[in-house]
């Protein structure tokens, strides 16, 4: 059984069927026409520190030094995310109960169970001095815009600041450590594991002999899921590209030299252990251990405005805490490297300062980011892939032994050693001259195949291929030469894997004898193709039949003829089995759209819609399951049996978008799909959903002239 799962379901289906600023005047429109590019901003030295706002609501912040750059991206978030900031810091530091009431307990019960508020603190001491600069510049920067913009965030949140170091450090920990790591291992829909895609494609595939990467991160429209985009040049770096909101350092980003993106990876980072109670204590290698116990007590938020005390008991074995508690079940949790996390944001930091290939595998080769999927192109034309990650050192057992419940009786199974940099599986420069990796183990970056999985420990990764990065991998291989323009078209690409595979199959099931239901619905899927363009009227009818052939399983295979090869990695599984079971399967699905909808032809954007602040449109894209790369995950807007249940709201899928061209400057496009900011009033919520719906990204002002003729409004940054 696999640790891995599907956050996003297909409910829709089923609900369905049955310092104040200097500001200059704003330009005239956002502005999709590149300007004469002169010099490069960072071959003149910077004087001033100062942001200047795009038109999109970007910030560009030049800074004389370091100190005043990180202090800018502090002041520019909080410009952005006030709200949000202190709603992310307050619960890292273990305040949610305390400000959020009920509702917020359960979280923060979590973080004091693998004492994330703590750790927060005790580790500012283990980061580098580099790093500590960094958080003390950024937060200082929050803090300086909050004093000098006093009702800018809500009047209930004021109260937590000023916000510290120690907040940020926490927040870090958390996003990393327990709600990517530790919530997948349990999980918990809150885990975010959607997916993601990117792609580097060489100068020999490439129409312009230039290197081409892909950014493409998925993750929730909410909360600390959020991206947040920026640019950020010094006298000495000149760095674009995104983070998630609360982080200093920008975590996807290209320079003038080189870039690279990252995916969730198949990073095995975390184990749960069954023990074996005795009395009080439990049993370990034959003899009695006590538990070390740790009490909290959490501040809890009432309706009428008191505060209440909720007690926490932490029980901890030499496992980890222990996360299930029961008469016959005792489950603890371990996570890789949380009693020692490493120093993520200084090895960011120095992927962004490289400039040569070699410089940025020495930043790699620190392996201090707890995970990920590193995707790398430059302007040299040298493509990379590399699987990041604390993995850890096992005595026995492959990938299906380590993704169950692992014995916890015998202390062998207790890891406490990690995979080295070297160990890890990597790829430069393939024959194929592309790769991709959209959430699939590494051994599928490229096809054909030129990673060999017998080269690493059998629990490294799973051996497979998902249909979405089947999907990436055909685009790539279906074009020998990609154009820009078509790099960027592809990655609008809304055609199902799904459909490519069975759509034939299904359509021959059609006989003489078919009824009127059958008929219409195969007449509906003979006009279809294969996409989910926001007018398709034939992709709801097939979603819904592949959610009755899998038995509501999305991930099922089980009704394929030929099932999945590494032989033949992005073209199987295929066929029917049961060709019975899926002409019934096509009756029921179209019976279920006739009663919910009154009719089979349903464009696809009538039922999925995407929505930011006061922006509405019909949505295209859809579910990664069905192998497609224009990933969308919609859930119902009420309860099945609702009217409400018969339209859907995307709560994730693509976010930041950005396609990079190395040549002697950088040529960019990117969009963030719900817009760069979240505080209220702030114009730029959702403002780029209607180049969403039109399957557009827009022009990345990266050189000074560009930013200049698209500002909004300019800052100065005068740190205190």
């Amino acid at each position: 059984m696999q640790k891995l799962a599907f956050l996003i379901c297909l409910i829709f289906l089923i609900a369905a069927c049955s310092t104040p600023s200097i500001v200059t005047a704003p330009t005239d429109s956002k502005t999709t026409q590149l300007p004469a590019i002169p010099e490069s901003p960072t071959s003149t030295k910077i004087e001033t520190s100062e942001i200047l706002w795009d038109t999109w609501g970007v910030p560009h912040i030049y800074a004389k030094n370091e100190e005043d750059l990180y202090y800018g991206m502090g002041w520019a978030q909080m410009h952005s995310h006030g709200d949000l900031l202190m709603k992310l810091y307050a619960e890292a530091r273990g305040e949610g109960a305390k400000y959020f009431g009920e509702s917020a307990l359960a979280l923060t019960k979590n973080l004091y169970t693998f004492g994330i508020p703590h750790l927060g603190k005790k580790y500012l001491d283990l980061l580098t001095e580099e790093e500590q600069m960094v958080m003390e510049a950024f937060v200082a920067g929050i803090n300086a815009y909050a004093v000098a913009h006093p009702n800018h965030i809500a009047e209930n949140l004021r109260g937590i600041l000023p916000i510290k170091s120690s907040d940020v450090n926490a927040h870090s920990l958390r996003n990393l450590f327990i709600e990517f790591i530790g919530n997948r291992e349990l999980g918990k829909a809150e885990s975010a594991e959607i997916g993601s895609n990117t792609w580097a494609v060489s100068p020999q595939r490439s129409e312009s002999g230039k290197a081409l990467l892909l950014a493409n991160p998925h993750l929730r429209y909410d909360d600390l899921w959020l991206f947040y985009e920026a640019h950020t040049i010094t006298n000495k770096t000149n760095l674009y590209g995104s983070t998630l909101v609360g982080s200093p350092t920008i975590s996807i980003a290209f320079n003038e030299h080189l870039g690279w993106s990252h995916t969730v990876n198949t990073l095995d980072a975390a184990d749960l252990y069954r023990l074996t109670l005795d009395g009080e204590g439990y049993l370990l290698d034959g003899k009695r251990k006590d538990f070390k116990l740790n009490l909290y007590n959490i501040p809890v938020l009432q309706e009428d405005g008191t505060m209440r005390t909720e007690k926490l008991l932490v029980k901890n074995s030499v496992h980890g805490p222990i996360v299930k508690m029961g008469d016959e079940e005792v489950i603890a949790l371990r996570i890789a490297r949380l009693d020692n996390p490493g120093n993520m944001l200084d090895q960011w930091k120095k992927m962004g300062e490289a400039s040569t290939l070699e410089e940025f595998q020495t930043a790699l080769a620190q392996n201090d980011l707890p995970m990920f999927n590193v995707m790398y192109a430059d302007k040299v034309g040298n493509i990379f892939y590399h699987f990041a990650g604390y993995t850890p050192e096992r005595s026995e057992g492959d990938w299906d032994f380590w993704s169950g419940i692992v014995p916890g009786d015998e202390s062998k199974y207790i890891w406490d050693s990690y995979h080295s940099y070297e160990d890890l599986p990597k790829l430069l420069n393939p024959k194929s001259g592309w790769l991709q990796n959209a959430n699939d183990p590494p051994y599928t970056c490229t096809v054909p195949a030129e990673l060999n999985p017998a080269d690493y420990p059998a629990y490294m990764a799973p051996i497979e291929m998902g249909f979405r990065p089947q999907r990436a991998a055909n685009i790539m291989l279906a074009d020998d030469k990609i154009s820009f323009d078509e790099f960027e078209e592809y990655k609008h690409d809304t055609k199902m894997e799904m459909a490519t595979r069975l759509l034939d199959d299904l359509l021959a099931l059609e006989t003489p004898a078919a009824n009127d239901l059958q008929k219409e619905a195969f007449a509906l899927l003979k006009s279809w193709d294969g996409r989910t363009e926001a007018t398709s009227e034939a992709a709801l009818l097939f979603a819904n039949w592949h959610l009755k052939i899998t038995g509501g399983n999305p991930n099922s295979t089980a009704f394929f003829a030929e099932q999945w090869s590494i032989e033949n990695p992005a073209n199987t599984p295929d066929g029917l089995k049961d060709k019975t079971a899926a002409l019934k399967a096509l009756e029921v699905a179209a019976t279920e759209i006739k009663m919910g909808y009154g009719q089979l032809n349903v464009p696809w954007g009538q039922v999925n819609r995407v929505s930011f602040g006061e922006h509405d449109i019909a949505g295209n894209g859809g579910y990664g399951w069905l192998g497609q790369f224009r990933t969308m995950y919609y859930e119902p807007l009420g309860k099945p049996g609702t009217a409400e249940s018969l339209k859907s709201r995307a709560v994730a899928g693509d976010t930041y978008v950005a396609i990079i061209e190395f040549g002697d400057r950088p040529k960019a496009k990117a969009l963030l799909t719900y817009g760069n900011a979240t505080q209220k009033g702030n114009p730029h919520i959702g403002d780029q959903l209607e180049l969403f719906a039109q399957k557009k990204l827009r022009p990345v002002w990266y050189e000074r002239a560009e930013v200049e003729a698209n500002v909004e409004k300019r800052e100065t940054i005068t740190r205190k």
